[in-house]
Parts: C-alpha cells; structure tokens; sequence
C-alpha cells in the first residue's frame, strides 16, 4: 500500500500479510517544481515526514517510508530525506519525483528505483543493465479507471524472471464515485461535473480495482490469480508441482482440491493431502483418477483449487486463494457436418441472414464503445476520424449454389473508407453454419474489433457458455478457468460507473441462450474467441454518461469477435502491446447457429 492514508493500513498490515510503504502526506502537482525548491514550505515538508514517522515508527508492516507524491525533486526533499535518515536508519526511502527524469539518479531522495506508469520493456531494460544498482519497484503501474488493467499478465512474468524488479501499486483501490440523491429520489455515484463546476476531471476519480460499493470490478480477478501464493506446474497428466512463492509461511494453512472436466462437466474430483512445503519451497503430487486417461470425446482439463482450512481474519474457511488449471490429452467433439442442400431459405431479398429468434440480423462491427483508456489516451479518435461507429452498406450481391448462399457487401465508413464483408451461409446439421470473411484496408491500421453483432429476443436470458471464466474479459486480461458457466444476460454486464465497452467473455468454444420453457439457440465457434451478450448496444453505453441512466433495450445483443483490441492501460498509463492491436488485413471465422 502507498498512499497517505497508510496508517490505517499500518497498523493492520501486519495482521492481514501487508507490507506497507507509508507515504507522507504532500503533493502538488502542477507547483511540483517551485514548492519544492520554496524555502517557505521547508518546514511544511519536514514536519509533515517527521509526523508520519513519528506516528507509525513501531508499525511492523512498514518497511519504507515515501517523501510523498508527484511534488517534483528539489531541497525540501533533501531536508526531509536527511531527517527520515537520521530518525530511522533500519527501513530504505521511496521517492518517485527523485527518479523521474532519469532513473539512475536521486539517491540522497529514494533507496528503491520507482517509476510512475513505465512500459515492460522500459522496466526489463533497467533490471538488466549495468546502471541497475537499486531495486526496482513501480510506484504505479496499472490504472484502474473502467474496463482497464490490460497486460497484468506480462508485468508480472517480467517481474518473475528478471532479478532486480521487486512488483509495484495498481492505482487503485476503490473509485471514489460519490453519492448524489437526483430530483426524482434516486441515487447515482457522482464524478466530476455532476454538481455544476465548470474546472473537473469528470470520472477520473472513478479508477479503482472495486466500485464505490466496494464490489471488486473483472479486473481483479485477474489480479487475484497473478498475486496468488503459490506457482504450479505440471509435467505429465496427473504430476503436479507446487512452488510456495511465499517468504516467511508454509502452505499448512491450506488445502488442495482437485476436478478433472470434460467439456466443462465435473466427472471426478477430490481433495489432496498437502504436503509441508516451506517458504520458497517446492514438492511434487501424483493425482490418482483412473479419469487422468479416460478416452471420452470432448475437451479435458485438470483443474486445482487451494483454499483456506480455516476461518482467518480476513476470509472463511474454504475461501480459494489460488487456482491452477491444466489441459488434458482431448479428442475435441467433430463439428456438425455440411449438407448437400442449400441454405437460401434463411437469407432475404435484401441480403440480410434471417435465423429463429434473431431480431436483428447479423452486421459488421470494427467499433466498440470507447473504454476510459481509449478516450484518455486519443485512441478513439482515429476511430471517429475513420467513422467506424457508422458502416453503411452500398451493395449488396447474393449468390446461390446448390450447396450454398454467398452474401458480399461493400461498405463505407462514416468517413468514406471502403471495407469488404463477405458471408458464406451453408446447411448442416441442425441449423446453419456462417463463415465470415472481412477485408480491412491499410488506413485501418487500429480497430476496435473484428466481429459480428445481432440481437436475440430478450426472453432467451439463460445463458449457458464453455468459455474461459464466469467473469468479463479482453484480450489482454483473460486469465480464466475454462469451464461450463451460466448466468442471467443482464447477470452479464459490468456496470462501470462510466458505461462503456464490457462484458466480453474470453475464449468461448459454444453459447447458448434458452427461454424459460429451455427452447433457443446454441452456437458454437470455430475455435475460442470472444464472445459479448449484453442487454444494451454498445451506442447505448457510449452516448449514457452515468451507469443509473442506462435503459435496458428490448432485446439481447450477441457480438462474435474474430478480434477484440486490448484494453491497456491508457487513460493514465501504456497502451495495449503490440500483440493485441488488430492490424489491416484479411480476416475470416466461422460460426454454427444451432436452432
């Protein structure tokens, strides 16, 4: 925990496991560079360091103490890092503004290089050069404003890897959406603007990894799995190593569960006898199921769950702390096979695919609603420049064989750029199966997505899905248990205090979606991709400025991604890798709608 608020956090820090830097309560921002050097405040800086320290010396859970925060380098800083020194030489400084303009520098200031927001490249760089002669430990790194906290994932395998780099703080905890009770008596968390002034910053106070409600947000989930306790591994189906990643505690305090799935359906599992494993420490199981090389069709996984066998402090007894999932050799279920007789009967004069309870017809999507991180960081505004939110079809050319009907359109985009959507609608076995082929353009080099969206009449609100996790996902944030899920579609949406683009499920294999009576569709993909079902349009969330104000369409909305951008971290921090940018190009999948 770094924040100037840490005492609370001090003084439980050691109860709960935290390590806490305890920061001091200065910053300034826009004056960061003239106060620090205003001989004025010099007593302000020390008296307000030596207060803290005084106040929380005896705090077990804090092991550095910070100068404080975004208030530039300069002499107060030298005389409150001079005093901190004599005071208490047995814990290291911290100090941002020290390193800013040059990480090797600032060592009378801070103990710990700690870079605000660095890119992963920039951090393993550092780690690995000759200059490297403080540990590394991000003073934030991840921002946590909306659907955000895109590439947790690759800090934390360079974090792993790379000696030298020691972690970092996720700004933050919770968004600090406010209470504001409107005219008609109900309630929505205010942000910026919302009580008249005209100078704000609008949501950027909503940026934490739980809502104001103190709900924790998709996001951290995935952070939950990165910062678990233990590292497993296997080696052959059934041998499982277990590494305990902890310093000072063994695992006694935990118990090992296992499943063993096919297709998302449990057909065994047990609990393991934990053997005593020391700090940084590791053993090896054998799990015993004659179900390990059962030869059964579908998609196998061995799946493990470490969990509390006790009530704590902070838990209850048989709370999972970490988890571990693991293929299985499959032999996957065959796809339905293709029909010798044609498929024309579903596609109208217009061209337009008509299939059993679709209300609206499949359409070209590249656009979503902006996240935080894509308006901050200008990345929706290439997309409005090339007017992906609005394609038009200018001609439409349907072709009909024995076997198959060809749908080939031509679109514009609101601003003129041309796009080739091309879908091929065969017969097969209980339903149709739809193949898509998107042709984007060089000046396309960016888009949000690469799908297909239609709608669903709003009665088919069960929802049943072989996917990766129960939670929203994207591209670069789907660490996820793949499973059988089910939920309610309104059950579905994250309700961001922003609305904006959510809702995604990563690598969905099939969905389907049943009416109270257990009549609907099922439709399975090509291979795993992402799948959003939503009972708003993505135009719905982007033109609602608050949560509350959203309206429920009358219909379900499905989007099929080929690709989905990532969601990085831009709105205060780097944007999505290279990796889960979309670039032009020819794209084509596939997708089964089973009536």
């Amino acid at each position: 925990m770094r924040q100037s608020f840490a005492h609370t956090r001090a003084q439980h820090g050691h109860e709960l496991g935290f390590y806490v830097i305890d920061e001091a309560n200065i910053e300034s921002h826009a004056f960061q560079d003239s106060i620090c050097n205003d001989q004025k405040y010099l007593s302000a800086f020390v008296d307000r360091i030596a207060r803290l320290a005084q106040r929380d010396i005896h705090h077990p859970s804090v092991v550095a103490w910070s100068l404080g925060n975004e208030s530039g380098s300069g002499l107060n800083h030298e005389a409150a890092a001079a005093y901190l020194r004599a005071f208490d030489d047995t814990r290291p400084l911290h100090y941002e503004g020290a390193i800013r303009k040059n990480w090797t520098t600032g060592q009378s200031q801070t103990d710990i290089v700690c870079p605000m927001y660095p890119e992963v490249a920039a951090i393993v760089a550092y780690a690995k050069s000759k200059r490297a002669n403080r540990p590394l430990i991000m003073c934030e790194y991840s921002h946590a404003m909306g659907n955000s906290n895109g590439t947790l994932k690759e800090y934390w395998d360079a974090i792993h890897s790379t000696p030298g780099l020691q972690g970092g703080f996720i700004w933050e905890f919770w968004d600090h959406g406010i209470d504001q009770y409107m005219p008609d008596g109900s309630k929505r968390s205010a942000y910026g603007g919302d009580f008249g002034e005209e100078r704000h910053d609008g949501n950027f106070v909503c940026d934490g990894l739980f809502f104001p409600d103190r709900s924790p947000k998709p996001a951290l989930e995935e952070f939950k799995f990165l910062a678990s306790p233990v590292a497993f591994s296997s080696s052959a189906p059934g041998k499982v190593s277990i590494f305990n990643k902890n310093f000072f505690a063994s695992l006694d305090a935990y118990s090992l569960h296992f499943e063993i799935t096919v297709d998302g359906e449990v057909i065994d599992s047990g609990s393991l006898p934990m053997k005593k494993i020391g700090p940084r420490s590791r053993s090896t199981l054998q799990i015993r199921s004659k179900k390990l090389s059962q030869k059964t069709i579908g998609e196998r996984f061995l799946s493990l769950s470490l969990r509390l066998r006790e009530t704590t402090a902070w838990a209850q007894v048989g709370h999972e702390v970490a988890w571990a999932q693991f293929a299985l050799p499959s032999r996957p279920q065959p796809r339905a096979k293709v029909r010798s007789n044609s498929a024309s009967e579903f596609v109208g004069e217009d061209g337009k695919l008509r299939l059993p309870s679709m209300s609206v017809p499949p359409r070209l999507t590249l656009w979503r609603a902006p996240t935080d991180n894509d308006l901050i960081g200008h990345i929706a505004t290439k997309w409005n420049e090339w007017g992906l939110r609005d394609l038009t079809i200018v001609d439409c050319v349907i072709r009909d064989t024995a076997k198959q009907t060809t749908i080939t359109e031509n679109i514009v985009t609101g601003s003129g750029i041309k796009i080739s959507h091309t879908q091929r609608i065969e017969s097969i076995d209980g339903g149709v199966r739809v193949t898509e082929t998107v042709k984007l353009p060089k000046v396309l080099s960016d888009v949000a997505r690469v799908g297909i969206t239609f709608a669903l009449t709003k009665d088919l609100n069960d929802v049943t899905w072989f996917g990766a996790g129960r939670h929203e996902s994207a591209p670069d944030r789907k660490i996820g248990r793949v499973h059988r899920w089910r939920a309610k579609a309104q059950e579905m949406h994250t309700d961001y205090i922003k609305p904006q683009e959510c809702s995604a499920r990563a690598d969905v294999r099939w969905f389907s979606m049943k009416n109270a009576e257990g009549s609907g569709p099922t439709i399975s993909l090509d291979r795993p991709r992402f799948v959003t079902i939503s009972p708003y349009t993505s135009e719905m969330l982007a033109d609602t400025s608050h949560n509350v104000d959203l309206k429920e369409s009358d219909a379900l909305h499905v989007t099929i991604d080929c690709l989905q951008r990532g969601v990085g971290t831009a709105s205060c921090g780097p944007d999505t890798l290279a990796k889960y940018k979309i670039k032009p190009g020819t794209y084509t999948w596939s997708w089964d709608y089973l009536f």
